[in-house]
């Protein structure tokens, strides 16, 4: 692990989960597996503030234990789990595009919750849906929102769990055991409870706490979140399938390539494709088992001139679809590790051509599919001066991105002896090193981050408080000219500011995703590099 792949874990736990947990996870960063004891010791902190912490992350599944000694329970941090906090907007964005706004309450309440049984969800998530339609600008709230809404969540939960975007916590074999092993049988794994969810029970909790929120202004949150009704699931706890994103992400990366190089019908022919392999093979494999031409015609009735497609696709994809025989119009296969060994030279070619120029593009795109070259070749296939091509080499081979092997012409050691110098590229050493410097860039914009907060808190607190004050006379029946005196406790330059931070806010924000992007496909690189080795 990097040392700021390590900076960007603790500064993740730090920002969502507060100081305590930060500093819990960064002993466990440091010293990997081990007890409670060693962990209170290495963390300075009491007993019950680390079992807290813990009790959090593993809440959260950022933490597994294991049996250290006899009846002494030894906790891992799950590093690569805490970086996909990142990903979270990207999840919560594919199931509005795939299931709607419903869905999306759903997984962002298993988001937060970490894992949580089935009625929590639902209720939780109704009662925000409930609570969106009363703040609305045309509030559309009637009775049947109270009746239908935690049917609907239900149903839509039955649809992530079918779709396996959710999947059911393992529970522990022996609940006797001082160290509990989870476990869970297969046909569990991504079964709906029907059985252990009481509608009546569901609406009557819906309606109990909804109305608990609207009437009881002054109740304290801890008392309107009490559980007054019993649900029959307390004991089955659910939580996200990341795999599940995680497919439709590499699915979604590779179509688009291909949609970009050729048309959107040569991608929607892929996706078709893949779908269609997914029924016969593992979705990770790196080689997927083949599919006919009939299969796809059955699944893409509409499409005219799918053999066409299919033709331009193995010939224009540098790979990823191959045809391996003739058998029912033609036999193809989906070569997933070719397509993301494509993607990330692409990736790797922009990233040299953005940090050094269009010049040492060109060189590391010849080195790299030449294999070796020396350095007069380098230089004339470059069609570059050669002290141009010695000056970018030497600034590739200072910044790790080739390497050089000595090469002499006869084995006797005689100083008489030519040494030629040959130039190559370990692919692999060079995504691992952009991938610390993603990382790295992430640290810096989550400081950057951090900082325009700290600097500009006392006038976003203000902000808050002004916000807060017009919501409450617009909620107790105040006139337009009370809210506008209110609103003008906020000078325009102050008011300009504010939206500045903002602004700036959500753009480093967004790059964060972005930077996010660019580690995902990295590492489905190296994921099947590993495979193929």
């Amino acid at each position: 692990m990097s040392y700021y792949q390590q900076k960007v874990c603790n500064k993740i736990l730090q920002e969502y989960f507060g100081d305590i947990v930060a500093k819990v996870g960064q002993v466990l960063f440091q010293r990997g597996r081990n007890p409670l004891r060693v962990i209170c010791a290495n963390a300075r902190l009491a007993p019950t503030k680390v079992s807290q912490a813990l009790a959090v992350l593993i809440q959260h599944n950022l933490v597994v234990w294991e049996e250290w000694r006899r009846g002494i329970p030894a906790y891992t941090l799950l590093h690569d789990r805490v970086l996909l906090i990142l990903r979270f907007p990207r999840y919560v964005y594919l199931v509005r595009e795939q299931f709607g706004e419903e869905a999306e309450m759903v997984v962002d309440v298993l988001l937060k919750e970490g894992q949580a049984t089935a009625s929590h969800v639902i209720v939780t998530s109704s009662l925000k849906l409930i609570e969106a339609a009363e703040n609305a600008p045309t509030p559309a709230l009637t009775s049947e929102s109270f009746d239908q809404r935690h049917i609907s969540q239900r149903n839509q939960l039955q649809r992530l769990i079918e779709a396996q975007f959710v999947q059911r916590c393992p529970t522990p074999q022996n609940a006797d055991q001082a160290v509990p092993v989870l476990s869970i049988k297969g046909d569990l794994l991504y079964s709906f409870p029907n059985d252990l969810l009481d509608l009546k029970a569901l609406q009557q909790d819906i309606q109990l706490r909804a109305t608990n929120t609207t009437t009881s202004t002054t109740t304290s949150a801890a008392a309107t979140t009490q559980p007054k009704v019993t649900h029959p699931d307390a004991n089955v706890f659910w939580r996200l399938n990341y795999d599940r994103f995680h497919i439709e992400f590499r699915d979604s990366e590779i179509c688009n390539s291909i949609s970009r190089r050729v048309d959107p019908l040569a991608g929607e022919c892929l996706s078709a494709m893949l779908k269609i392999s997914y029924l016969k093979s593992d979705p990770w494999d790196a080689s997927l088992n083949p599919v006919s031409l009939a299969e796809v015609r059955e699944q893409l009735k509409d499409l005219k001139h799918l053999d066409q497609y299919l033709r331009i696709l193995e010939e224009e994809t540098g790979g990823c679809v191959r045809r391996i025989g003739d058998a029912g119009g033609g036999q193809f296969r989906v070569e997933l590790g070719e397509a993301y060994r494509n993607l990330t030279h692409t990736l790797i070619y922009q990233i040299v051509e953005e940090r050094l120029g269009s010049k040492a593009a060109r060189i590391f795109r010849l080195i790299h599919k030449n294999g070796m070259m020396e350095q007069d070749q380098v230089a004339d296939l470059a069609m570059i001066s050669k002290k141009d091509a010695n000056l970018i080499t030497f600034r590739l081979t200072q910044d790790h991105l080739i390497l050089i092997h000595e090469v002499r012409k006869t084995l006797a050691p005689s100083p008489a002896n030519k040494i030629t110098y040959l130039f190559h590229i370990d692919m692999e050493a060079v995504v691992r090193m952009c991938l610390d410097w993603t990382y790295r860039t992430i640290y810096n914009l989550m400081v950057q981050r951090e900082m325009t907060q700290s600097d500009n808190s006392r006038l976003l607190d203000k902000r808050m408080r002004v916000d807060s004050i017009v919501e409450n006379l617009r909620q107790s029946g105040g006139t337009e000219e009370q809210v506008r005196e209110v609103e003008e406790m906020m000078t325009p330059a102050e008011v300009q500011q504010v939206e500045k931070v903002s602004s700036t806010q959500d753009r480093l924000f967004d790059a964060e995703i972005g930077l996010d992007e660019t580690i995902f496909v990295l590492q489905m690189f190296l994921y099947y590099q590993r495979q193929h080795d």
